[in-house]
């Protein structure tokens, strides 16, 4: 699929990275259909969740299993029912990134995680039972995961 990216331009994304969102992102509701895209740079992983209809929105994102020791997302059933799945071991999940001008203070949104059924290509944001922070800054390194 060919998509207008904020980032990139146009690009083609495999269909298998593009995933339906019924009732899209908080604050983003009308979208419903994004694209996951990876950039590598200087052997920097980048990834982009990015609407397949316009430009915006598209949103900087983050693996959370590669941000803290020990993510372990507990989901409502609502949640694996609406995401066709039995079990948030069975997901991937992204985590959204708020870039401000001075990039060292980035925070990503470790308690509302978008959470894709890779299988179904569907997705959606849940509100983790957990008690994770909606502003997790990136720059903690006691938190990292381990080289």
């Amino acid at each position: 699929m060919q998509i207008d990216c904020a980032v990139f331009g146009t690009v083609d994304v495999p269909d298998e990275l593009v995933f339906g969102m019924p009732g899209g992102l908080y604050g983003f509701e009308d979208t419903d259909q994004f694209a996951l895209i990876t950039k590598e740079d200087d052997g920097v992983t980048l990834r982009w969740y990015q609407s397949t209809k316009s430009r915006m929105p598209c949103f900087v994102v983050f693996d959370p299993y590669e941000l803290i020791i020990g993510f372990e997302p507990d989901i409502e059933k609502a949640d694996l029912a609406a995401l066709e799945s039995s079990n948030a071991g069975e997901l991937d999940f992204l985590v959204l990134a708020v870039v401000p001008e001075d990039v060292s203070k980035t925070t990503v949104n470790l308690k509302s995680p978008v959470a894709l059924n890779r299988k179904k290509q569907i997705a959606r944001q849940v509100i983790l039972q957990n008690d994770y922070p909606i502003k997790f800054p990136l720059a903690q390194p006691e938190l990292a995961q381990p080289e």
